[in-house]
């Protein structure tokens, strides 16, 4: 068959379905009208498509939320407390903390910053005025490193969820620049400004957390919502509507500022040809629990048109030559058509002792190892034949029949192609300007065939994986 002719084998419909067995929207079914075959049982509904949808968040706000909930400042040095159980020493410090950085490790985000702080201790003796000594001052002061951490996901209504925690809180070396013992106290006052700072940011924590928890991305994700049930035009008068059904959230990886949500997209996606379609968007559901299982299972549904069948089978048949009892028969065109209850007619032209036609009725097949589709019980219709049949018998021959059911065969890899093409070039694309949607084939076969009007309808399934990445607008 010629490239131009098989170019012309056309699409009728594309129905795309994963791998569990949720109902997809009504309009999605998609009925052959067959020719004259009795009314097959009804197709059960195509399970859901599982596309992969890492989404990026940039979670430098989330700094500013801790910048404004952690104070600053713990203590002051006019807060004078008692060392220990002696009445006769005292000390006091203040802490000032510096601006946070931020990273992300692993599912959590850590906030790092350091405390630097000035201590006085004051001793009384029994006899005589007040002493004091400190250590820090103005330019050069202990320091001590504080680390929040917590894991960043996502609620069921699209606002962030935090659960911070004191990561660590202890002076910023093991050297004696990063301590303050007083001498005159013979008191080391660095662990008690890490305890009070501590408590101090210990009863923050749960203040971070509702902030952090105000965070509400649903408007933005409403916008990608709006993106996926655009249709995407793959050629004129064939669109793909990917009905996308919901969002389930997956696990949470960090790299610098940035957390990737590991959600997937359900999605019962079709081809509808024809005009533009207008899909009414749903509203953007609630983020979902996280389930097993990714990729899809594509049913295309191609038809081979009957001029097209026929070129093919004309090309596999023409001039082959049938000897019977001394005369010799040579097919000179073989015309395809549908017939009753899902059988094909083939209408044999042919030319030499005898000249006429015959007709033989027969039930395709697929041959999967050839991609073709044969009709191996094919045989003449002795109804419309009998008149030829009387006058020649010889014609009634073994050797004509079994070079019909060996040669009779159309290719479907056109037709396979053809949808495979329109496919992958509508899940390889941009959508919306945030959106990319990308996807790969790895396979497609033949799972049904079916004698319609329009012509021979070819079922196959295409299995491959598709991922929908979301790129955050700054």
């Amino acid at each position: 068959m010629s490239r131009r002719r098989a170019a012309a084998l056309g699409l009728v419909a594309l129905a795309i379905a994963g791998c569990n067995g949720e109902r997809p929207p009504a309009d999605t079914a998609h009925a052959a009208d067959s020719a004259t075959a009795p009314a097959a049982a009804p197709v059960p509904p195509p399970p859901v498509s599982r596309f992969d949808v890492p989404l990026d968040y940039d979670f430098t706000p989330v700094m500013g939320i801790v910048e404004r909930v952690v104070p600053r400042t713990f203590g002051s040095l006019d807060s004078v407390r008692t060392a220990g159980t002696d009445q006769r020493k005292h000390y006091a410090f203040v802490a000032t903390r510096d601006s946070f950085t931020t990273f992300a490790k692993g599912a959590e985000v850590h906030l790092r910053t350091t405390l630097s702080y000035q201590a006085r201790g004051f001793y009384k003796p029994l006899v005589g005025p007040t002493l004091s000594a400190g250590c820090g001052n103005e330019t050069v002061q202990p320091q001590i490193v504080l680390e929040l951490v917590t894991p960043l996901t996502l609620s069921p209504n699209w606002h962030l969820r935090s659960a911070a925690d004191l990561e660590r809180l202890a002076p910023a070396t093991d050297s004696a620049k990063d301590r303050c013992s007083v001498s005159i106290l013979s008191y080391d006052v660095t662990d008690r400004v890490v305890e009070a700072a501590r408590k101090a940011l210990t009863d923050h924590l749960a203040d971070i957390d509702k902030k952090i928890a105000a965070v509400d991305l649903s408007a933005r994700a409403a916008g990608w919502w709006k993106s996926l049930n655009q249709p995407i035009r793959l050629t004129d008068g064939v669109w793909l509507v990917l009905h996308p059904q919901q969002i389930r959230l997956g696990d949470v990886t960090g790299d610098r500022h940035t957390l990737t949500v590991r959600a997937g997209l359900d999605a019962f996606p079709a081809i509808v040809t024809g005009a533009e379609p207008h899909p009414a968007a749903p509203p953007l559901p609630p983020l979902a629990k996280a389930t097993p299982g990714s990729g899809f299972r594509i049913l295309l549904e191609g038809t081979v048109d009957y001029i097209t069948a026929s070129h093919a089978l004309t090309e596999a048949l023409r001039g082959k030559t049938v000897t019977q009892a001394g005369r010799s028969v040579t097919v000179q065109s073989v015309l395809a058509m549908p017939d009753t209850a899902g059988r094909l007619t083939l209408a044999v032209s042919f030319t030499g002792d005898a000249k006429g036609t015959l007709r033989l009725v027969g039930t395709p097949k697929y041959l999967r190892q050839a991609g073709m589709i044969v009709v191996p019980d094919l045989n003449y219709d002795l109804k419309t034949n009998n008149d030829l049949i009387n006058a020649y018998a010889w014609l009634r021959s073994d050797a004509l029949l079994k070079l019909l059911r060996e040669r009779a065969a159309v290719p479907v890899a056109p037709v396979l192609d053809r949808g495979k093409s329109l496919l992958v070039n509508g899940l390889n694309r941009t959508i919306g300007g945030v959106m990319t949607l990308s996807a790969k084939v790895d396979s497609v076969s033949v799972v049904g065939l079916r004698v319609t009007k329009p012509g021979l309808l070819v079922n196959a399934g295409a299995w491959g994986r598709a991922r929908v990445t979301v790129r955050q607008k700054r």
